[in-house]
């Protein structure tokens, strides 16, 4: 009985189990799901062997090149537009936008086309750690080295850090060097005290460029001596040339495989007196940044304030074997991607070095785009010529903050709005800069003392004022007949670059007749020299501006214009470089004068005598200009 039954549960048993996988199985056919009709193809990449992860006190990879040069040449060329319009900003600005026939120009435009797209704050004020404080005034390195030490305890609070040290070359620098010796034992014990430092959670590196790059740390340290050693051993680079996109990058590069390998963060700390070779910025600035960004780095600048509008600022400097007077050019502006100030006084090149209340375009910018600060120390202007260093209000400033987006971007946004490509336009036309308007736009301002020879650079000059006029009208009226671009304009800052410049060229026309009449009437009855001692030696005639008119009929009613847009200019943007420059060229006076040149021999007595060459020697070569 019990085996009939057992087998009866049996079949009952696979009988339900037969009907139930059926049952699946159909239900199955149901939930396939048809594939595409263009399967999708799988591309199979084989894993890279993995890297032996060496110590960490290893050396940098050695692979990666050190350069001892970095030239422009070997560069990538960044993409221009607006027939090379990107290239205002280099050192010697090409600006190579053909005279403009600004008669006939297109330049009307819709209403609605003449609004400017917003920028981003320049100047704000950000908690300790914020990502994208571009900008702080400090009063010294302290100041700076202060906010410096709570951005490395913000950063250890989250990971451990490489903190690169980055100092430029130049000569001006070595005082900068010793301060930062001085100060870095405080910044590190700061960080020290900080419960997230814990061992070798801190590393340094220490590097220096001019118109190459140097590394002067092996490999990352936390020794405190041999930071300081590093330091100490930064050179002085004679060349003049500070390549310092290329060096932001370069020292990224040589650290990156470090920094990875140890799951460290990176600070880079640069500090410098310029803005840097304008053309490797030009070239190299936004390849830096990707570099920055793809290897999570906060980039600090410890910079100087750019001069207003202008790429270089001028050192006076003195021959020290025949008392010749020079002004040396540096790299120190100007705030903007591309200049927007005129690059001419009205005689000749720029040699005034006006503070613009903020720092160097491609320092802020990678500041900026990297979530750093740039830390704005003030000027040490003692033999900087024309200097005008003042201090702006941070909230005037801010509503006249230049546009920190790509060059690229800004020249793309220039083409499409009138107001910018009217007074661009302009200022490449006027530029002196540019070698086939540069003999016309600048006018001798150093004459000779023999008389006839005077007289014939004189005869020389009066001829070349016919085409500078000419060039000044035709500006002048472009600027006249598109005033109402400046009307419609929401930028503010663009509106105080047409006043200005308006105003400066009323000027600047007045001037230029004034210099031809003035030189006519010197020619015809030259000014008689003071007594002056027998070691006084006269070597010619100088150039200034002066109040009083030599031809007051032609000039008096461009005088008047000029003195009211200028004055508009003090009232409608007082607190800024605009107000401050239009009140420079007021101050100058509207005629022009000459002044004797005397030098002081006496001066050359105590000069260093060459020692003669050595018998089969060749002669030495004679004492070099300095570049800064």
């Amino acid at each position: 009985m019990f085996g009939l039954e057992a087998i009866q549960g049996s079949a009952s048993f696979l009988v339900s189990l037969i009907f139930h996988f059926c049952l699946l199985f159909v239900l199955a056919m149901f939930t396939v799901v048809q594939p595409p009709e263009d399967p999708i193809q799988l591309t199979v990449v084989e894993a890279e062997p993995e890297e032996h992860l060496q110590p960490l006190e290893i050396e940098l990879d050695q692979s990666e090149v050190i350069s001892s040069e970095m030239k422009v040449a070997n560069m990538a060329v960044t993409e221009e537009g607006l027939q090379g319009m990107v290239q205002a900003s280099l050192s010697s600005p090409p600006m190579e936008m053909p005279p403009m026939k600004f008669k006939n120009a297109p330049l009307s435009a819709q209403a609605d086309s003449l609004v400017t797209k917003e920028t981003k704050f320049l100047v704000q004020e950000m908690p300790i750690g914020s990502v994208g404080s571009a900008q702080a005034v400090v009063e010294d390195y302290q100041e700076a080295m202060d906010q410096i030490s709570q951005e490395l305890i913000w950063m250890l609070s989250k990971n451990k850090v490489l903190v690169i040290w980055l100092f430029d070359q130049s000569e001006s620098m070595k005082d900068d060097q010793k301060d930062i010796r001085a100060r870095i034992h405080r910044i590190y014990a700061e960080v020290g005290i900080s419960e997230h430092s814990k061992g070798d959670a801190l590393t340094t590196g220490v590097a220096s460029f001019g118109q190459g790059f140097e590394l002067h740390t092996k490999a990352p340290t936390s020794d405190l001596d041999e930071i300081d050693d590093a330091i100490a051993s930064v050179p002085v680079d004679p060349s003049g040339v500070e390549m310092f996109s290329s060096a932001v990058a370069e020292a990224l590069k040589l650290h990156r495989r470090y920094a990875k390998i140890a799951n460290r963060k990176i600070a880079l700390i640069v500090v410098t007196d310029e803005s840097g070779n304008a053309s490797d910025n030009e070239g190299q600035l936004e390849s830096a940044i990707s570099i920055a960004k793809a290897t999570d780095t906060r980039v600090f600048v410890l910079g100087r304030e750019a001069v207003f509008g202008y790429p270089f600022a001028h050192v006076q400097w003195t021959h020290p074997l025949d008392g010749s007077q020079h002004l040396l050019p540096v790299d120190r502006g100007p705030e903007a991607a591309m200049v927007e100030q005129l690059q001419t006084d009205g005689f000749g090149k720029r040699t005034d070095a006006l503070a613009s209340g903020f720092g160097p375009f491609d320092q802020v910018r990678m500041a900026k785009e990297t979530g750093g600060i740039f830390f704005m120390l003030p000027g040490e202007e003692s033999n900087i010529n024309n200097s005008i260093d003042l201090r702006y209000e941070p909230k005037t400033m801010d509503m006249y903050r230049p546009d920190l987006r790509s060059r690229l971007e800004q020249v793309n946004e220039i083409k499409n709005d009138p107001l910018k490509t009217l007074v661009t336009k302009i200022i490449y036309d006027l530029n002196p800069y540019q070698e086939s308007v540069a003999d016309v736009i600048e006018i001798q301002q150093v004459f000779s003392r023999d008389l006839p020879t005077f007289r014939q650079q004189v005869r020389q000059q009066q001829a070349k004022m016919i085409t500078y006029v000419t060039y000044l009208d035709r500006a002048i009226d472009a600027a006249e007949k598109n005033r109402d671009l400046r009307d419609q304009s929401t930028s503010l800052r663009w509106s105080a670059n047409y006043d200005l410049l308006y105003g400066q060229l009323l000027a600047y026309r007045a001037r230029a007749f004034e210099y031809g009449a003035y030189l006519t009437k010197f020619a015809e009855n030259p000014a008689k020299l003071p007594p002056i001692p027998p070691y006084m030696e006269f070597r010619g005639w100088r150039l200034a501006t002066a109040k009083d008119l030599s031809a007051p009929d032609k000039t008096e009613s461009d005088i008047a214009h000029s003195r009211e847009v200028l004055q508009f200019v003090i009232d409608e943007h007082a607190g800024t470089p605009w107000a401050t420059r239009a009140s420079w060229e007021i101050k100058r006076g509207f005629g022009v004068k000459l002044e004797p040149i005397i030098f002081d021999t006496r001066r050359l007595l105590n000069r260093p005598q060459p020692r003669p060459p050595a018998m089969g020697m060749p002669a030495r070569p004679p004492l070099q200009i300095p570049k800064l």
